[in-house]
């Protein structure tokens, strides 16, 4: 059985190896990791408030707010009414869509670089390993895993 100290430290080299090879590719556009991953949460959802963006980045409120903060200053983000007064809801602007999908085609591109070493068939085992270990880290935090 492999090291898990190993293999956490891998992973853990691996992602901030990735992220930042993300923010090289995003600074042309004023924009780093942690800013991408509002607007892609944004889009994925086709708008969400700040409080469902924290829980699916899981990250702090405070920080997902300054986050926001930057990204309205950019004009790539607007806010509409809900029916609860007390939150709005965030949705990309039109010069947010084109940022986006500006951004995400450099993304694609990149991703598809990254994965040239890797056949098919890793590439699928890849993704099914981190399926799995997101899934069961989601379970350890719910506390549905006994």
């Amino acid at each position: 059985m492999p090291d898990p100290l190993k293999f956490r430290a891998s992973l853990l080299r691996c992602a901030r190896l990735m992220s930042d090879e993300i923010n090289i590719i995003l600074l042309p556009h004023q924009l780093n990791y942690s800013l991408w991953q509002v607007l892609y949460v944004i889009q994925l959802k086709q708008g969400c408030t700040s409080i469902d963006i924290a829980e699916y980045l899981n990250v702090s409120k405070p920080s997902i707010a300054k986050r926001i903060h930057t990204l309205m200053q950019l004009d790539v983000l607007e806010q509409v009414d809900t029916e609860d007064k007390r939150q709005k809801k965030l949705i990309l602007s039109a010069k947010g869509v084109e940022l986006f999908q500006i951004c995400s085609k450099k993304m694609d591109v990149f991703e598809q670089q990254l994965l040239l070493p890797l056949d098919q068939n890793s590439q699928n085992c890849a993704l099914d390993t981190l399926h799995t270990l997101m899934d069961h880290l989601q379970d350890l935090k719910s506390g549905t895993q006994p």
